[in-house]
């Protein structure tokens, strides 16, 4: 069995976009793990507080894709994340900015979402307080960037093995 791959996805209160990226990498990261390559993912918060549970929107939107996260709970970046994770998705620059202020040592491994997927300096919005269509839209991106990282993953994987 390979190393296991960490990743981290930050956002600002871990309670809306990091929560989702999380869930579905970790649906989708299943299929590393069958190949032999497990994957931990982990998500936190720049501006948050330990213990919040994820926003009722985001559950929902989870629920339509069959994926029951109600146990998460926010968690603020530390060190020990940072230092673990092999791969740092941020959703905005600011959150970008931040980690690259705090933890200047991730800089290599630290990346906007859409950057590390398409090279776009896109952000993923917060739909925060603007109803289920903004959850599904902002789901919708994520899961597109991350079907486009896994891919990126396992072609690099594939020519590891050439």
């Amino acid at each position: 069995m390979g190393r296991t791959l960490n990743v981290l996805f930050v956002c600002t209160g871990n309670t809306c976009r990091s929560v989702l990226a999380q869930a579905f990498l970790e649906e989708m990261g299943r299929e590393f793990v069958e190949k032999g390559r497990p994957v931990e993912v982990s998500s936190a918060g720049v501006s948050t507080i330990d213990g919040l549970l994820a926003s009722e929107d985001a559950l929902s939107v989870l629920q339509g894709y069959g994926i029951d996260f109600s146990k998460h709970r926010s968690s603020r970046v530390t060190p020990e994340l940072v230092q673990q994770a092999h791969y740092i998705f941020a959703m905005t620059h600011g959150q970008k900015d931040y980690l690259l202020h705090h933890f200047p040592e991730a800089e290599e491994k630290l990346w906007l979402l859409n950057e590390y997927a398409e090279g776009s300096s896109k952000e993923i919005s917060d739909p925060y307080g603007e109803g289920q269509a903004a959850y599904r839209r902002i789901a919708d991106e994520i899961r597109e960037a991350l079907a486009k990282i896994v891919a990126r993953w396992d072609s690099d994987e594939k020519k590891g093995r050439e």
